[in-house]
């Protein structure tokens, strides 16, 4: 096999709101995407809309109504730290007048050598990427017509055989958690599951605190994949996948203070690894990501001083995953089409309100 990479657009300007689309007419099988968007801010804030990937709302590839890929950036950010445990690149800067970019690899197999699973666009009538943006801009957000985006395909040349399938990966449920209770999710039965995400965004609290316990129900509990508390979750999650770490920049502030970001719904805290001047401090304990807590003035960043740091955590972008089995066998994923029912039981707690949602990754067969 060889696998060339090919620019479906490149540092394309951007407006402030549009849905970008482009044909995937490739007479080759695509091994994966990279979508990348960078832009600039205008000044130095504590306030919300500081992660450019807040700001794309949806990627999808569709074949008309046929929906293959379907879900927002942080969300596909996510995908990517689950499915194939990398940290996708994030840039993020407090500063006055910085860029912040966000990265993504969407891939269609196991990896970039996987021979079974592309998506081939030969199986389809015409299918296209979408991708829909709505960048706030202005005093305290971003500087107006000063955003990029780049879309690349990686492309098999020359496969060993015709690919089995792909995997298909969706958004496929959302809603505004309650405090307490169950949210009960009707789940699709027609193709194996590989890898279910659950999210909270704008919380005060993690992932895994905000939903204490998952419970996978077949045919009213006649079979049950599994049923797991939040804590234990993320202990999973912790084992298996290792803490994240992101650089993060930010100026200090009036008062001894600076306001830090970072992608992580369980931070570990950050340690500095530059900065214009002065000593050095230890950080430990953040909030969640969009909470952005301000330092104590005991650190001592001075007004106007930039630093960096590097900040550590799990949970990121507020995900948690549940990985069935070994990732790389299929013969380990659950199969769903033998049942009359699959139901995903979550039980909510602590926050009120926030925009909750489920993603699926699946084996789609050809």
């Amino acid at each position: 096999m060889r696998n060339r990479e090919v620019y479906l657009f490149e540092n394309e300007a951007m407006g402030a709101a549009a849905t970008r689309i482009v044909n995937l007419d490739f007479s080759n099988p695509i091994v994966a995407l990279d979508f990348e968007v960078n832009g600039q801010r205008t000044d130095d804030v504590t306030i919300n809309n500081i992660l450019i990937s807040q700001h794309v709302s949806k990627i999808e590839i569709v074949d008309g109504s046929d929906v293959l890929f379907s879900m927002d950036l942080m969300e596909a950010m996510a995908l990517q730290r689950y499915a194939n445990n990398e940290v996708p690149v994030m840039g993020i800067d407090g500063a006055a007048d910085a860029w912040q970019s966000a990265h993504v690899k969407i891939r269609f197999g196991r990896d970039d050598s996987d021979q079974e699973w592309m998506l081939d666009p030969r199986k389809f009538v015409n299918p296209q990427v979408k991708i829909t943006y709505n960048l706030p801009v202005g005093a305290q957000n971003y500087v107006i017509n000063q955003q990029t985006m780049t879309l690349k395909a990686t492309i098999c040349e020359n496969p060993v055989t015709d690919p089995m399938g792909f995997l298909m990966s969706k958004h496929i449920y959302q809603w505004n958690k309650l405090g307490a209770g169950d949210e009960t999710i009707d789940m699709p039965r027609d193709y194996l599951y590989r890898l279910l995400m659950l999210r909270v965004y704008d919380g005060d609290k993690s992932c895994h605190h905000e939903f204490s316990r998952w419970k996978l129900s077949c045919d009213i509990d006649r079979f049950v994949p599994f049923e797991i508390s939040g804590g234990d979750l993320v202990n999973k999650e912790i084992e298996r996948y290792g803490v994240g770490c992101n650089i993060s920049a930010a100026t200090g502030t009036p008062g001894g203070e600076m306001w830090v970001w970072h992608p992580f719904g369980l931070s570990r805290g950050a340690n500095q690894c530059s900065c214009s001047a002065g000593g050095c401090f230890n950080i430990n304990q953040f909030a969640p990501w969009r909470v952005h807590p301000s330092l104590a003035a005991a650190a001592d960043p001075e007004d106007a001083r930039y630093i960096e740091l590097n900040c550590w955590g799990y949970e990121y972008n507020n995900h948690l995953p549940y990985p069935f089995g070994n990732l790389k066998d299929a013969e380990e994923f659950f199969d769903p089409t033998s049942f009359k029912s699959v139901r995903l039981m979550i039980t909510q707690a602590n926050t009120v309100g926030l925009d909750s949602g489920v993603v699926l990754q699946q084996v789609r067969p050809y």
